[in-house]
């Protein structure tokens, strides 16, 4: 992207000056004339919607124009080539209008945000290579790739109020979103969101480590990831989710993973509910079976398909349903982990060490083939 001090827009610049309705309502009936022939028709249709925003255009060096005027939108439609990360400075607003941002290489990722505070995305599509979109709109975004951490598409440090609203994250070899936090911040404050996204072919979709607590995960749709979910940090709360055809569902492990340095900390536990976790054990169209090792604990090793917990406090696991996907929990220091009113069907469900595993209240497809099979210490808490 050239380099430009700021969006260029001459007729924007005119028209915060003098407002166009004072200039034609002085003009009487020619006013109305010459209005009908101003009015956007055809191109002129595609500029983006008025928003009271700067327009930043895909020539514009977007970190030079953040860095003056961090609050702008982008041009629908419009393709934005980055050769480096950016830097998103605190009071960062993008309102993406469906704009497609994506790295110039898979050696970078698009966002960095260190310390920033109140940063918010929405409505971007990041895509981790160029052309992605699936059939007649351009190729299905790769799968089977080793992982690449430089390779993320958001990269957050130490930041509070992050909002990623609406987004694509698509095809990103490290992760979709890193976030870590720091022991000495107030990590009560973190207070991430993350709501309404879609995440696909990635790595690793959302990863949490490091102390970056008390954050929410909502409403976003997970296909095709080696693994959608990392969190070993702490009071993160998980609703409402669909999480299909990723070899790992969910991972929370108490040791240092492929973002988070931290070999002790306030591991996991907050709560995971109203979540669809379907399909990690197979069956779905596409679906990750090489380069599924991480470096974990200082060592590379996969922990498994599904949901796998280990060494952590559990989350409170409620009206989640989960077909083809094994839960795992390993040495889990807690009284007891339960799985209350979930759906559990088409998989085992291991214990090995640790708290039990209760289920109360579960159901499954009918005939004893369709049941869990339950590995360990884990018992049906309501069977007769």
């Amino acid at each position: 992207m050239s380099r430009s001090p700021r969006p260029t827009d001459p007729e924007r610049a005119v028209s915060e000056r003098i407002p166009r309705g004072a200039v034609l309502a002085g003009l009487g009936a020619a006013g109305v004339g010459l209005a009908a022939a101003l009015s956007p028709t055809g191109a002129a249709q595609a500029a983006p919607p008025a928003r009271g925003l700067p327009v930043l255009r895909p020539q514009d060096d977007m970190a030079a124009v953040l860095a003056e005027t961090p609050q702008v939108q982008l041009v629908p439609g419009e393709q934005y080539v980055l050769a480096a990360p950016v830097a998103l400075p605190s009071g960062t607003l993008i309102e993406g209008n469906g704009a497609v941002i994506v790295p110039s290489s898979t050696t970078h990722g698009a966002f960095v945000l260190d310390r920033a505070v109140d940063v918010t995305l929405r409505g971007v599509r990041l895509h981790g290579v160029p052309g992605l979109g699936g059939g007649a709109a351009g190729s299905p975004p790769p799968i089977d790739v080793p992982l690449e951490t430089a390779h993320t598409a958001i990269r957050a440090h130490r930041a509070r109020n992050l909002r990623v609203l609406d987004c694509d994250l698509v095809g990103w070899r490290g992760a979709g979103l890193a976030a870590t936090g720091d022991r000495a911040d107030d990590y009560f404050s973190c207070g991430l969101q993350i709501i309404g996204c879609r995440v696909e072919a990635c790595h690793i979709g959302l990863s949490a480590a490091d102390r970056c607590e008390y954050s929410l995960l909502a409403s976003s749709v997970f296909t095709s990831c080696r693994l959608a979910v990392w969190n070993s940090s702490g009071n993160w709360n998980l609703s409402g989710n669909v999480i299909v055809g990723c070899y790992g569902a969910y991972y929370s492990i108490a040791a240092t993973s492929p973002f988070g340095e931290l070999a002790g900390d306030n591991w996991s536990h907050g709560s995971i509910t109203g979540c669809t976790l379907n399909h990690s054990n197979g069956g779905s169209m596409r679906s990750w079976t090489r380069h599924l090792e991480l470096p974990i604990g200082g060592a590379l090793r996969d922990p498994g398909p599904g949901v796998v917990l280990e060494d952590v406090l559990p989350p409170t696991f409620s009206a989640n349903t989960l077909w083809y996907t094994d839960v795992t929990a390993r040495r889990l220091p807690a009284s007891v982990w339960n799985l209350t009113g979930c759906a559990l069907s088409d998989l085992r469900i291991t214990q090995d060490g640790g708290a039990a595993v209760s289920l109360i209240g579960h159901q499954a497809n009918a005939g004893d083939a369709h049941a869990p099979v339950l590995d360990g210490q884990v018992r049906d808490a309501l069977a007769p």
